[in-house]
């Protein structure tokens, strides 16, 4: 029923023979594949108490993931709860610390997300390659643009929301914000799992 009544939110993407569907413990099934990956793309439940998601967010996940799962040169990116006043010094900061225990390079950002009603938090984490640079914000807006100018044809449709200006913005975060990352000392274990808190959130 999604794929007829969303079809903007899917953009045929469901129709790429490249695309397979896995219903299951995403924990599991990363824990046990064979396969590795160029991109791993994270958009998964929050981290809270009882619920199905906060494996996925602990060192041994992202140690067995960043050597098991990914190719010489691929990326993980995760989201990682809100980054407001309060959750960014809280499970926002100890997520990309507990990332920094695995990947040699780890980037926070976020972005306004309009049915979350705040700022949301993401990280990007890769292992050194020569194929990578040592920061995104090593790329200009120009090289960006540069580079989505390259890759678009008319059968890719433009993105509303990205381009090199958002680059840079999305990097380019609150000196607040900026502190608590390079603060955090906490790192989420399946012992000590970090959990996010619901209704403390701030919009900041």
């Amino acid at each position: 029923r999604c794929i007829k009544e969303l079809p903007s939110w899917h953009a045929g993407c469901i129709d790429d023979k490249r695309l397979e569907v896995v219903y299951g413990d995403a924990y599991k099934y990363m824990m046990e594949t064979k396969e590795k990956f160029d991109v791993i793309i994270m958009d998964i439940a929050d981290p809270v108490e009882a619920g199905p998601g906060y494996k996925l967010y602990t060192k041994e996940f992202y140690e067995h993931v960043s050597s098991k799962c990914l190719n010489p040169g691929g990326l993980l990116v995760t989201q990682s709860t809100a980054a407001d006043l309060v959750n960014a010094a809280s499970s926002y900061a100890t997520i990309h610390n507990t990332l920094k225990q695995s990947f040699d390079s780890v980037f926070a950002y976020r972005s306004f997300i309009i049915s979350f009603g705040g700022p949301w938090g993401f990280n990007l984490a890769w292992k050194k390659h020569s194929t990578l640079p040592d920061s995104p914000l090593e790329l200009t807006a120009q090289d960006i643009d540069k580079r989505l100018a390259e890759r678009n044809d008319q059968k890719t449709a433009q993105s509303r929301f990205y381009d090199g200006v958002t680059h840079q913005n999305l990097f380019n975060m609150p000196k607040h914000i900026r502190t608590v990352l390079a603060e955090a000392t906490n790192v989420s274990t399946i012992d000590n799992p970090c959990f996010m808190m619901y209704g403390e959130l701030q919009t900041s």
